[in-house]
């Protein structure tokens, strides 16, 4: 599930032109606690540098002799502008990678394209609405 919100969230990031400094994941366990951790980061819109990242901040809050109730990835600090590439760690190969499948999901929807680890996940996301600076539009909104 962290996958497939992260990887949500980073092509809406991208479909909407902007880079995350922030990254944070939240877990509310069944006795009503919450707990969230947040690590500031160069700017990015990158799945393979935001996956790692929530996956350790997870690993970080995870307890596992509580059942969990809710779990979020969250961006902030949002900038506009598109990725500069790092010369050390990203590759033509990966941006190209990302705007084909930016294309496709673009195309046929966010889901077309995805990590298998990001597969079982229920359909989550914004759909079409990218990071604007509106609030997301709600289903019940749509249908009138």
């Amino acid at each position: 599930m962290l996958t497939a919100m992260a990887e949500s969230l980073a092509f809406q990031l991208r479909k909407g032109d902007k880079l995350t400094s922030c990254v944070a994941v939240k877990i509310r366990y069944a006795d009503m606690n919450t707990h969230m951790r947040q690590l500031r980061i160069p700017y990015t819109a990158c799945d393979h540098k935001i996956l790692p990242l929530v996956h350790d901040l997870f690993r970080a809050l995870y307890d596992r002799r509580q059942r969990i109730r809710l779990v979020g990835v969250r961006f902030s600090h949002l900038v506009g502008g598109g990725h500069q590439m790092d010369a050390f760690t990203d590759t033509e190969e990966a941006m190209g990678l990302y705007q084909a499948m930016d294309k496709i999901r673009k195309r046929f929807g966010d889901r077309t394209v995805m990590r298998a680890a990001g597969m079982e996940a229920q359909s989550i996301g914004r759909m079409d609405n990218p990071f604007d600076g509106q609030a997301p539009v709600l289903l019940a909104n749509r249908r009138a």
